[in-house]
């Protein structure tokens, strides 16, 4: 895949995100964030408090990468490692599998303060576009350790690519979440 037309999509990507949140869930009341379609179902503001766990991650990683030198390349294209493709699986926005989230990005309910999860979301996403950004001339394919294990890596296209499908995938789940008929109005 072309490393810019991706880089460009992404970044659009992302301002997307950002609109649907501000729109959707930015102005509703804390009990319509924390409400729940059924005790085992998450409601928005769990939705927001895993992605906020997981892309912390991930963000952090990208960042560090960005302080230190990062490995230019010339290179115009891109393409996913093995682990890559799995991961975007997974996160498949358009994927009607439900996969279980790894317990240390379960949300808990100490983690469920409106304000704040609402507040380090967009932080985390400004961090991530802030990254995209910084990629051009940047090598795609330098490694990035997985939260799970040092012996998983993924490649920084990886990373962008399945960062931002994880959060479209979990908002449409709170778009959902939003439109059950019993969601208080």
């Amino acid at each position: 895949m072309n490393i810019a037309e991706t880089r460009q999509k992404l970044l659009e990507d992302i301002q997307h995100i950002r609109q649907t949140v501000s729109l959707e869930f930015k102005t509703l009341s804390e009990a319509q964030l924390l409400w729940k379609p059924a005790p085992e179902r998450w409601g928005i503001l769990e939705c927001l408090v895993h992605l906020n766990a997981a892309s912390q991650y991930y963000t952090n990683q990208l960042k560090l990468k960005f302080s230190q030198t990062p490995i230019r390349s010339s290179a115009t294209d891109f393409e996913m490692s093995f682990n890559g493709k799995m991961m975007l699986g997974f996160v498949d926005p358009a994927s009607p599998r439900k996969i279980p989230s790894p317990g240390m990005f379960k949300p808990k309910p100490y983690h469920l303060d409106a304000p704040k999860v609402l507040e380090r979301y967009f932080m985390i996403l400004q961090d991530l576009e802030n990254a995209i950004q910084s990629s051009e001339g940047v090598d795609w394919n330098q490694k990035i350790i997985s939260p799970f294990t040092a012996l998983l890596k993924f490649r920084l296209g990886d990373v962008f690519l399945f960062v931002v499908a994880h959060h479209q995938r979990h908002l449409n789940q709170a778009m959902r979440v939003k439109q059950e008929s019993s969601f208080p109005r």
